[in-house]
C-alpha cells in the first residue's frame, strides 16, 4: 500500500484501465476553514464566486481551506494572496492547504470565455489536494501561478484534475511578466484532460517540476510544455495529445516508466546544454514522423518499447551530431530505432529486464482510504500550541489515543507552535502523527542529546504534515548555526524487531540553507533489512547511520545534507527528486557506502558539495548519480574554489549519468585520492568554463559526454579516459533497480500482472 500523501493510504489501484479521479473522504481538522461557512453552497446552481473569494481572503499562513463535496459554480476569477498586515517582510502565503474530495469537489466555470478560475499571487510550502477544476469548455485556464514578484517554491498537488480549458490547465506565467518563477513543484496522481496545453512553465528558474502517477489525455496542443525550466516525469500516462512533452530545459530532465498512446509526438527535445533521459517508457502509435525528435545535449534511451504498425516509422529522429546512449530498447513493428545516421550513438550491452508496461497501463488509484479518526491535541487533550506552555503531555495523550484506535488514526496537531520538553514517542503500528502543514510546529526544548521525536515501529507508521524545530537555535549570517551543542536529532527512527514501513510525508526538519550537515534532521540509525523508510515531499537533512541493510526511498525531497555512513550493507538508499541549495555538503558518504539518485539538483553549494569517503577494510560500494545540475558558489577557500567533487579512498564504482556540470563562467574539477575508485561519466554535459580531473591521468570511463556548445567551449583534460560501452551497464542497472523499488512500494499491482 502506498502511504505518501497527507493522511492518505491507497486501498486499491487500477493497473490496466483508466479510472476517474478517486473520492477523498476526509475527517476535517478542527482548524480547517470550511468554504460553506462563508456562504458557499456547492449545489451546482448557485454562483459561489463571492463566497469562495471571502474564504480565500480569510486565509493566513498555515490555514487549511476545506471544500466539502459539491459543484461550485465560479463566474469570475478567484485570487489567493496574502493580506496585510504582514508579520516581518514575508508577503507570500506560507504553509497553506486547500483540500477537497477529489472527483466530488468541482469548481466549474460559468463566466465569460477566456477567464481563469484561480490565480495564485505567491505561495510557499503550500498544498492542494483533491480539487477538480472544470473549465466547462469556456475558461482559458484553471490555475495561474502569477507570483506578483514573489518567488514560489515547494508546492504540492495531489488528486487534482484540470479539464476542459481552452488554453492551460495550469500556467506558470513567464517571469518577464510576473517578475519571478515557480520552482520545486510536485504533481502526484493529477489528471489533465481536454485542455489546449495541460501545463506550461517557460521561464528560467521554473525548475524541479515533478510529475508522478499523472494522466494527460486529449490535450490539443501539448501535455507538458517546458521551456527554460526543467522537469521529471515518471509513472505517467499520455493519451491522444497533440504533443506529449515539449522540452527545451535549462537543466537535465527525464521521463521514466511512462506510457504514450496516439500522440502526435511523444517528446520534442532540444537544448544544447541539458541532458535528457527517457527510461522504460512504452510508446505506441505516434502520428507524426517520429516518436522522439531530439538535438543538442546527450540523450539517454534505455529499456523503452516503441510500437507502430508502420515499419518505416523509426521512433527516434536525432541530430546526427548528438551523443546518444542507447540500451535494451525494443521495437514492435519499426524496422530501426533511428531515422538517418547517428555516428555518435553508443549502444550499451544491457541485459533485458525492463518493468512491464503496455498500452493500457494507468497509474491513478481507484480508491483512497483515509484515517477514520483524528485525535486532536488541542481540542481533546488540552494542548495550547502557543509556543510557551509545555504541550508534551497533551501530545502524548493524543498519540496514545491514536495508537489505541489504530486503523490509520492520527494524533492531530492543529495550526500552532507546540513546545515540548521531553521526546515524543511513536511506538507500535497502525497510526500516525499529523498536522495541518508547516505551521503545525513542534518546538523541542529538551536536552541537546535527546531527540524531539523517537520512532520505534513494529509495523506501519505515518508522520505527516508538520515541522520540527529546536528551541534556542540561531542561524548566523555565514549560515552556521549556534545555540545547539548536542547530538540529538529532530526525528530519530530505531530498528524494528518484527519489520516496519514508516512514511514521512510533508515533514519539515532542520538543514535547509544552513551549514549544519551532521546535526538535527532525520536520523535513521541501525536500521536493518526488516525496515523500510519512505521520505516523500519532505525537507531537511537525511542521515542514514549504519542503516545500509535497510530500504530507504525518497521520491521527492528538498534541501539539506544526505549523510550516509556505516559498514552495514545489502539494502538500498534510493532518491528520485531532490534539491540541495546553499548546502555545505549535498551528499556526504563514508565507509564506501552506496547510493542511487536519478534526478538530484544541486546549486549554490560550497566546494566539495559531493564528498565520497572510504577506508581500509571497506566492502566495495557503488554510487550512481543523475545530477540535473551540479553547481557551487566560489566563496571560501580559494584552493578549493572549483572543487565540485572530492573522492577520498572510496572503494567501488562512482557513476555520473545524464548529469550537468554548471555554470559556464567557472572552471570545475573532481579530485580523487586513493586507487580503488572506478569513475564513470556517461551521457553528461560539462557546461562549465573548463573541467579538470585531479590527478589528470586518472583512469575513467567516458561515454557519450559533451563539453561544448554554441554558448560554451569547455576544455576537457582527461588523458586517462577509456570508452568502453560495457562500463555503463551498472549505472543503468542501478536506475532500473530504483524504478523497480518505486513500483514495489507504490505500484505493486503493476509488478503482479
Amino acid at each position: 500500500m502506498k502511504r505518501l500523501l497527507a493522511l492518505l493510504m491507497f486501498a486499491a489501484f487500477a493497473a490496466t484501465a483508466a479510472v476517474p479521479l478517486p473520492e477523498l473522504n476526509w475527517v476535517p481538522g478542527s482548524d480547517w476553514l470550511n468554504v460553506k461557512s462563508f456562504g458557499a453552497k456547492g449545489d451546482g446552481t448557485t454562483d459561489d464566486t463571492a463566497a469562495l473569494q471571502k474564504a480565500f481572503d480569510a486565509v493566513q499562513d498555515g490555514t487549511v481551506i476545506y471544500f466539502p463535496p459539491g459543484v461550485y459554480p465560479v463566474s469570475s476569477e478567484l485570487v489567493i494572496i496574502k493580506k496585510p498586515p504582514f508579520k516581518g517582510k514575508e508577503k507570500r502565503l506560507l504553509g497553506t492547504g486547500i483540500y477537497g474530495h477529489g472527483r466530488n469537489t468541482v469548481l466549474r466555470w460559468q463566466g465569460k470565455a477566456d477567464g481563469t478560475i484561480l490565480r495564485d499571487r505567491g505561495m510557499l510550502h503550500c498544498r492542494m489536494i483533491g480539487l477538480t477544476f472544470d473549465g466547462n469548455g469556456k475558461a482559458a485556464a484553471g490555475l495561474n501561478h502569477d507570483n506578483d514578484n514573489k518567488f514560489e517554491t515547494h508546492l504540492y498537488y495531489a488528486f487534482c484534475e484540470f479539464r476542459n480549458f481552452s488554453k492551460f490547465g495550469v500556467l506558470s506565467e513567464k517571469n518577464s511578466i510576473d517578475g519571478l518563477s515557480t520552482a520545486e513543484i510536485a504533481f502526484e496522481h493529477t489528471i489533465f484532460d481536454n485542455c489546449g496545453t495541460a501545463i506550461s512553465f517557460t521561464s528560467f528558474n521554473d525548475y524541479n517540476y515533478t510529475f508522478d502517477g499523472c494522466r494527460f489525455t486529449n490535450n490539443k496542443a501539448v501535455a507538458v510544455e517546458c521551456v527554460n525550466g526543467n522537469f521529471y516525469v515518471r509513472n505517467s500516462r499520455f493519451e491522444n495529445n497533440g504533443t506529449d512533452v515539449v522540452a527545451n530545459p535549462e537543466h537535465a530532465s527525464s521521463i521514466r516508466r511512462s506510457v504514450s498512446v496516439n500522440a502526435g509526438t511523444f517528446l520534442k527535445f532540444g537544448n544544447s546544454v541539458s541532458p535528457m533521459t527517457v527510461e522504460n517508457c512504452y510508446v505506441a502509435d505516434w502520428r507524426d514522423a517520429a516518436a522522439i525528435t531530439s538535438f543538442g545535449a546527450p540523450l539517454t534511451l534505455f529499456d523503452n518499447t516503441f510500437r507502430h504498425a508502420d515499419a518505416q516509422k523509426a521512433p527516434l529522429q536525432a541530430n546526427r551530431n548528438q551523443f546518444l546512449l542507447l540500451a535494451a530498447n525494443t521495437l514492435l513493428g519499426p524496422s530501426r530505432l533511428t531515422a538517418g545516421e547517428s555516428p555518435r550513438a553508443i549502444t550499451v550491452p544491457l541485459p533485458e529486464g525492463a518493468l512491464p508496461l503496455n498500452a493500457d497501463t494507468d497509474f491513478i488509484p481507484a480508491e483512497v482510504k483515509l484515517p477514520t479518526a483524528l485525535f486532536d491535541a488541542k481540542t481533546q487533550f488540552g494542548a495550547r500550541g502557543d509556543g510557551r506552555a509545555d504541550d508534551t503531555e497533551a501530545i502524548r495523550k493524543a498519540l496514545d489515543a491514536a495508537r489505541k484506535h489504530g486503523n490509520g488514526a492520527i494524533a492531530y496537531l492543529p495550526r500552532g507552535i507546540y513546545r515540548t520538553t521531553r521526546p515524543l514517542e511513536l511506538t507500535g503500528s497502525g497510526f500516525g502523527l499529523g498536522g495541518s502543514g508547516l505551521y503545525s510546529e513542534i518546538l523541542f526544548a529538551g536536552k541537546p542529546e535527546e531527540n524531539a521525536i523517537n520512532v520505534r515501529p513494529s509495523g506501519e507508521l505515518l508522520l505527516d504534515n508538520f515541522a520540527v524545530n529546536r528551541y534556542g537555535l540561531k542561524f548566523n549570517a555565514d549560515r552556521t548555526v549556534s545555540g545547539f551543542g548536542g547530538t540529538g536529532a529532530d526525528i530519530r527512527q530505531f530498528p524494528s524487531e518484527t519489520g516496519s514501513r514508516v512514511t514521512y510525508h510533508s515533514v519539515y526538519v532542520r538543514g535547509k540553507y544552513s551549514h549544519m550537515p551532521f546535526l538535527l534532521g532525520f536520523r535513521l540509525e541501525n536500521l536493518t533489512a526488516r525496515d523500510t523508510v519512505i521520505l516523500d515531499n519532505i525537507e531537511g537533512n537525511i542521515h542514514a547511520i549504519n542503516s545500509g541493510a535497510a530500504t530507504i526511498f525518497a521520491p521527492v525531497s528538498y534541501e539539506g545534507t544526505v549523510w550516509i555512513k556505516g559498514k552495514a550493507s545489502g539494502g538500498i538508499f534510493g532518491i528520485m527528486t531532490r534539491l540541495a541549495t546553499l548546502s555545505e555538503y549535498s551528499i556526504h558518504l563514508e565507509n564506501s557506502s552506496s547510493l542511487i539518485a536519478s534526478d538530484f539538483y544541486i546549486e549554490q553549494a560550497i566546494a566539495r558539495t559531493i564528498t565520497l569517503k572510504g577506508g581500509d577494510g571497506d566492502a566495495p560500494g557503488r554510487v550512481t548519480l543523475g545530477l540535473a545540475k551540479l553547481d557551487i558558489n566560489r566563496d571560501g577557500n580559494a584552493s578549493m574554489a572549483d572543487e565540485l567533487v572530492a573522492i577520498d579512498r572510496y572503494n567501488g564504482e562512482i557513476n555520473f549519468i545524464a548529469s550537468q556540470l554548471y555554470p559556464p563562467r567557472y572552471p570545475a574539477k573532481f579530485t580523487v585520492a586513493g586507487d580503488k575508485a572506478r569513475l564513470g561519466i556517461f551521457s553528461s554535459f560539462f557546461y562549465v568554463k573548463s573541467f579538470r580531473l585531479v590527478p589528470e591521468n586518472l583512469p575513467l570511463e567516458l561515454l557519450a559526454t559533451g563539453g561544448s556548445s554554441e554558448f560554451n567551449k569547455a576544455a576537457l583534460t582527461l588523458p586517462g579516459a577509456a570508452h568502453n560501452p560495457a562500463a555503463a551497464v551498472n549505472a543503468l542497472l542501478d536506475l532500473r533497480r530504483l524504478g523497480r523499488l518505486d513500483w514495489q512500494l507504490n505500484y505493486p499491482a503493476l509488478l503482479a500482472r
